[in-house]
Protein backbone atom coordinates (compact mmCIF):
# COMPACT_ATOMS: atom_id res chain seq x y z
CA UNK A 1 0.00 0.00 0.00
CA UNK A 2 1.17 3.17 -0.74
CA UNK A 3 2.00 5.66 2.19
CA UNK A 4 -0.92 8.15 2.76
CA UNK A 5 1.50 11.31 1.65
CA UNK A 6 2.05 9.94 -1.65
CA UNK A 7 -1.71 9.35 -1.94
CA UNK A 8 -2.21 13.19 -1.10
CA UNK A 9 1.12 14.23 -2.80
CA UNK A 10 -0.18 12.81 -6.04
CA UNK A 11 -3.10 10.68 -6.53
CA UNK A 12 -3.14 10.62 -10.56
CA UNK A 13 0.32 9.92 -10.45
CA UNK A 14 1.50 7.93 -7.66
CA UNK A 15 -1.16 5.00 -8.33
CA UNK A 16 -0.56 5.19 -11.91
CA UNK A 17 1.14 7.44 -14.18
CA UNK A 18 4.46 6.23 -12.57
CA UNK A 19 3.85 2.77 -12.54
CA UNK A 20 3.17 2.84 -15.95
CA UNK A 21 4.43 6.83 -18.68
CA UNK A 22 5.09 3.63 -21.14
CA UNK A 23 3.32 3.62 -24.42
CA UNK A 24 4.78 6.03 -26.73
CA UNK A 25 8.60 4.62 -26.74
CA UNK A 26 8.98 1.20 -28.43
CA UNK A 27 7.67 0.05 -31.14
CA UNK A 28 7.59 2.94 -33.60
CA UNK A 29 6.21 1.17 -36.50
CA UNK A 30 2.96 0.44 -34.97
CA UNK A 31 2.55 4.46 -35.04
CA UNK A 32 4.43 5.13 -38.19
CA UNK A 33 1.79 3.13 -39.91
CA UNK A 34 -1.05 5.16 -38.94
CA UNK A 35 -2.42 7.68 -40.82
CA UNK A 36 -0.42 11.23 -39.91
CA UNK A 37 -3.01 13.93 -39.98
CA UNK A 38 -1.19 16.96 -38.34
CA UNK A 39 2.35 18.02 -37.95
CA UNK A 40 2.34 16.98 -34.44
CA UNK A 41 1.64 13.37 -35.27
CA UNK A 42 5.19 14.05 -37.75
CA UNK A 43 6.65 15.04 -34.44
CA UNK A 44 5.74 12.15 -32.14
CA UNK A 45 6.52 10.11 -34.75
CA UNK A 46 9.93 11.76 -34.96
CA UNK A 47 10.60 12.07 -31.19
CA UNK A 48 9.74 7.82 -30.72
CA UNK A 49 11.77 6.94 -33.59
CA UNK A 50 15.05 9.18 -32.35
CA UNK A 51 14.75 8.96 -28.62
CA UNK A 52 16.67 6.33 -26.59
CA UNK A 53 17.69 8.57 -23.38
CA UNK A 54 15.90 11.35 -21.77
CA UNK A 55 16.80 13.77 -18.98
CA UNK A 56 14.27 16.41 -18.10
CA UNK A 57 13.45 19.26 -15.25
CA UNK A 58 9.74 19.19 -14.91
CA UNK A 59 7.13 20.82 -13.17
CA UNK A 60 4.25 19.52 -12.05
CA UNK A 61 0.77 20.61 -10.98
CA UNK A 62 -2.31 19.08 -9.73
CA UNK A 63 -5.86 21.03 -10.10
CA UNK A 64 -9.27 20.25 -10.55
CA UNK A 65 -11.48 20.44 -13.39
CA UNK A 66 -12.74 24.07 -12.16
CA UNK A 67 -8.74 25.26 -12.07
CA UNK A 68 -7.87 25.08 -8.63
CA UNK A 69 -4.65 23.87 -7.98
CA UNK A 70 -4.50 21.17 -5.13
CA UNK A 71 -0.59 20.97 -5.52
CA UNK A 72 2.26 21.98 -7.34
CA UNK A 73 5.70 20.12 -7.38
CA UNK A 74 9.05 19.92 -8.95
CA UNK A 75 12.10 17.81 -9.59
CA UNK A 76 14.06 15.82 -12.25
CA UNK A 77 13.23 12.86 -15.43
CA UNK A 78 15.30 10.35 -16.39
CA UNK A 79 14.18 7.60 -19.19
CA UNK A 80 16.20 4.37 -20.48
CA UNK A 81 14.39 2.85 -23.13
CA UNK A 82 13.10 0.28 -22.54
CA UNK A 83 11.60 0.04 -19.08
CA UNK A 84 13.99 1.92 -17.02
CA UNK A 85 12.70 6.14 -15.63
CA UNK A 86 13.34 7.48 -12.22
CA UNK A 87 11.07 10.45 -10.75
CA UNK A 88 13.39 12.49 -8.20
CA UNK A 89 10.93 14.78 -6.68
CA UNK A 90 12.41 17.84 -4.79
CA UNK A 91 9.26 20.01 -3.30
CA UNK A 92 6.89 19.91 -1.33
CA UNK A 93 8.42 16.90 -0.17
CA UNK A 94 11.09 14.38 -0.94
CA UNK A 95 10.62 11.52 -3.17
CA UNK A 96 12.64 9.20 -5.35
CA UNK A 97 10.83 6.60 -7.83
CA UNK A 98 12.92 4.38 -9.70
CA UNK A 99 12.01 1.52 -12.68
CA UNK A 100 15.13 -0.88 -12.90
CA UNK A 101 12.70 -2.47 -15.94
CA UNK A 102 11.79 -5.16 -13.49
CA UNK A 103 10.07 -3.31 -10.40
CA UNK A 104 8.84 -0.17 -9.30
CA UNK A 105 10.44 1.79 -5.89
CA UNK A 106 8.42 4.42 -4.43
CA UNK A 107 10.58 5.79 -1.57
CA UNK A 108 9.19 8.44 0.72
CA UNK A 109 12.24 9.86 2.26
CA UNK A 110 10.54 11.73 4.98
CA UNK A 111 8.51 8.83 6.09
CA UNK A 112 11.27 6.48 5.69
CA UNK A 113 8.98 4.12 3.54
CA UNK A 114 9.26 2.42 0.15
CA UNK A 115 6.64 0.52 -2.10
CA UNK A 116 8.24 -1.90 -4.46
CA UNK A 117 5.85 -3.31 -6.92
CA UNK A 118 6.74 -5.63 -10.18
CA UNK A 119 6.25 -3.05 -13.42
CA UNK A 120 4.45 -5.59 -15.48
CA UNK A 121 1.63 -5.40 -13.09
CA UNK A 122 0.36 -1.86 -14.11
CA UNK A 123 1.20 -1.17 -17.34
CA UNK A 124 -1.67 -1.54 -19.83
CA UNK A 125 -3.75 1.20 -21.01
CA UNK A 126 -1.69 4.12 -18.74
CA UNK A 127 0.53 7.21 -19.33
CA UNK A 128 3.86 5.49 -18.40
CA UNK A 129 3.18 3.52 -21.03
CA UNK A 130 3.38 6.54 -23.15
CA UNK A 131 7.07 6.94 -23.18
CA UNK A 132 7.52 3.32 -23.26
CA UNK A 133 5.81 1.17 -26.03
CA UNK A 134 4.27 2.51 -28.77
CA UNK A 135 3.45 -1.08 -30.36
CA UNK A 136 0.11 -0.61 -28.44
CA UNK A 137 -0.37 3.43 -28.66
CA UNK A 138 -3.77 3.01 -30.84
CA UNK A 139 -4.71 0.09 -29.29
CA UNK A 140 -5.56 1.27 -26.17
CA UNK A 141 -5.94 5.04 -27.36
CA UNK A 142 -7.57 7.42 -30.17
CA UNK A 143 -5.19 9.81 -30.77
CA UNK A 144 -6.39 13.18 -32.64
CA UNK A 145 -5.05 16.06 -33.30
CA UNK A 146 -5.97 19.38 -31.13
CA UNK A 147 -4.35 22.99 -32.48
CA UNK A 148 -0.81 24.67 -32.40
CA UNK A 149 0.62 27.61 -30.04
CA UNK A 150 4.33 29.00 -30.52
CA UNK A 151 5.62 25.75 -32.45
CA UNK A 152 3.99 23.25 -29.73
CA UNK A 153 1.52 20.68 -31.09
CA UNK A 154 -1.02 18.89 -29.30
CA UNK A 155 -2.54 15.97 -29.25
CA UNK A 156 -5.37 14.17 -27.49
CA UNK A 157 -5.65 10.38 -26.79
CA UNK A 158 -8.79 9.00 -25.39
CA UNK A 159 -8.71 5.88 -23.43
CA UNK A 160 -10.53 2.58 -25.69
CA UNK A 161 -10.97 1.03 -22.06
CA UNK A 162 -12.65 1.50 -19.20
CA UNK A 163 -10.06 0.09 -16.68
CA UNK A 164 -7.89 3.24 -17.37
CA UNK A 165 -7.47 5.58 -14.63
CA UNK A 166 -7.18 8.74 -17.30
CA UNK A 167 -10.10 8.79 -19.50
CA UNK A 168 -8.25 11.67 -21.82
CA UNK A 169 -3.96 12.80 -21.85
CA UNK A 170 -3.07 15.73 -23.59
CA UNK A 171 0.56 15.89 -25.02
CA UNK A 172 2.40 18.64 -26.45
CA UNK A 173 5.26 18.32 -29.04
CA UNK A 174 7.21 20.33 -31.32
CA UNK A 175 10.51 19.74 -32.97
CA UNK A 176 12.67 19.09 -30.26
CA UNK A 177 10.29 16.50 -29.03
CA UNK A 178 8.03 16.13 -25.92
CA UNK A 179 6.82 19.68 -24.02
CA UNK A 180 4.25 18.41 -21.86
CA UNK A 181 1.55 16.19 -20.90
CA UNK A 182 -1.89 16.43 -19.13
CA UNK A 183 -3.85 14.11 -17.42
CA UNK A 184 -7.33 13.98 -16.69
CA UNK A 185 -8.12 11.22 -14.45
CA UNK A 186 -11.68 9.73 -13.20
CA UNK A 187 -11.49 11.96 -10.04
CA UNK A 188 -12.13 14.59 -12.03
CA UNK A 189 -8.56 16.27 -11.27
CA UNK A 190 -5.99 17.40 -14.07
CA UNK A 191 -1.88 16.94 -13.73
CA UNK A 192 -0.26 19.32 -15.67
CA UNK A 193 3.66 18.08 -16.27
CA UNK A 194 5.51 20.40 -17.99
CA UNK A 195 9.39 19.02 -18.87
CA UNK A 196 12.54 21.63 -19.27
CA UNK A 197 16.18 21.67 -20.09
CA UNK A 198 15.21 18.55 -22.14
CA UNK A 199 18.42 16.17 -23.25
CA UNK A 200 18.06 13.57 -25.41
CA UNK A 201 20.17 10.35 -26.25
CA UNK A 202 22.92 11.39 -23.93
CA UNK A 203 24.37 8.46 -21.90
CA UNK A 204 23.13 8.29 -18.30
CA UNK A 205 25.01 6.76 -15.53
CA UNK A 206 23.59 3.05 -14.80
CA UNK A 207 23.02 3.32 -11.38
CA UNK A 208 20.22 6.46 -11.79
CA UNK A 209 18.21 3.23 -12.53
CA UNK A 210 19.10 1.23 -9.84
CA UNK A 211 17.60 1.69 -5.98
CA UNK A 212 18.22 -0.48 -2.88
CA UNK A 213 15.90 0.58 -0.01
CA UNK A 214 18.27 2.61 2.89
CA UNK A 215 18.76 0.74 6.28
CA UNK A 216 16.09 0.89 8.46
CA UNK A 217 13.42 2.28 6.07
CA UNK A 218 9.87 0.53 5.79
CA UNK A 219 9.53 -1.63 3.02
CA UNK A 220 6.18 -2.93 1.50
CA UNK A 221 5.17 -4.97 -1.42
CA UNK A 222 7.92 -6.92 -3.88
Amino acid sequence: MIPNRANEFAPTIMKTFFISIFLILVSVNTFADAKKTSKGEEYLEAFLAETQTLEANFEQTLRTHEGEVLQQTEGKFFLDRPGKFRWNYKTPYEQIIVSDGVRIWIYDVDLQQVTVQKQTEGLPATPMALLEDSSTLHQNFNVSPLDEQAGVYRLRLLSKTKESDFGEIVIGLDSKGLRFMQLHDQFEQVTDIVFSDISTNSKLPKDIFEFTPPEGVDVFGG
